[in-house]
């Protein structure tokens, strides 16, 4: 990995922390994103005691916000000329209701109309890579959800789980689409779920929750071999569990037409087509 450019979404904590951490030390050259300054300022200032001689940038934007993600990567083009890996991590677990500024009910709009937005204005400078990797972090959660176009942002009424467990679904299901969609280019796109793991994704959950959680460095696995495994050249559309093994994702998340329908909707919240790259 070393001298590949890895941008990491929701590097500031949990398990995009931990694999900036090791890719580091694996010689890669870090665009760590987060919300805060000062938190993803740390995360820097951790790795480069542990590894002096690490290559990192930061990017702060809120990404619930759609004109604080198109400045972000905006500025990554002007910085840039090619991103080898893009690996969507950031995400939320919201115990109440909310509202990002674009109107969307905020945790659809940070799970996946993001990663949506994110991966279609980088995607060019993914093409220009020789690696050429996307990497969406979903969750075991989207084996209990149903996609309701009718309850995307919670019309029927807000509850943590559902909502989370549809919001990674739509992970999973625009990762297909999308891997499909690329088939005749080099690029790879392939999902994750990284475990229950000891993170702040949702810091009021259960004692019982909190006491089941295994340890960050268990939640990396599969995202590390994501990034990083050459035995992956060229595999794509496809759902690895927490340790690492490629296996079947729900049913429902398989659906061509549901797949279709999913990103037709989500080019139209967006409020842009998806940018596809020349091949």
């Amino acid at each position: 990995m070393k001298g590949r450019i890895v941008l990491i979404t929701g590097a500031s904590d949990g398990i995009g922390k931990k694999a900036a951490e090791e890719l580091a030390k694996l010689g890669a050259n870090l665009i760590l994103h987060g919300r805060n300054r000062e938190k993803t300022q740390g995360v820097v200032d951790l790795i480069r005691s542990q590894v002096p001689e690490a290559v990192i940038d930061i990017e702060i934007a809120d990404l619930s916000s759609f004109d604080q993600i198109d400045a972000m990567t905006q500025r990554l083009h002007h910085k840039y000329d090619r991103i080898d890996v893009l690996v969507n991590n950031a995400g939320v677990q919201l115990h109440d209701f909310e509202l990002s500024e674009d109107g969307y009910e905020n945790t659809l709009a940070i799970n996946h109309l993001a990663y949506f937005l994110i991966t279609s204005n980088l995607i060019d400078l993914v093409a220009r890579s020789d690696y050429s990797r996307i990497v969406n972090v979903a969750s075991g959660m989207h084996y209990r959800a149903e996609l309701d176009f009718d309850n995307l942002q919670a019309e029927k009424g807000y509850s943590l789980y559902p909502i989370y467990a549809q919001s990674k679904l739509c992970n999973v299901m625009f990762t297909y689409y999308l891997a499909d969609k690329l088939q005749d280019s080099r690029i790879t796109v392939n999902t994750l779920h990284p475990g229950m793991i000891d993170t702040n994704l949702n810091p009021k959950r259960s004692p019982e929750a909190v006491a089941r959680a295994l340890p960050v460095e268990q939640g990396i696995i599969s995202l590390m071999r994501c990034v990083t495994d050459p035995q992956l050249n060229g595999i794509t559309g496809k759902y690895f569990d927490s340790d690492g093994q490629q296996i079947a994702s729900s049913d429902i998340s398989y659906n061509r037409d549901l797949q279709e329908k999913l990103w037709n909707v989500t080019e139209a919240m967006v409020g842009k087509a998806f940018a596809f790259p020349d091949h």
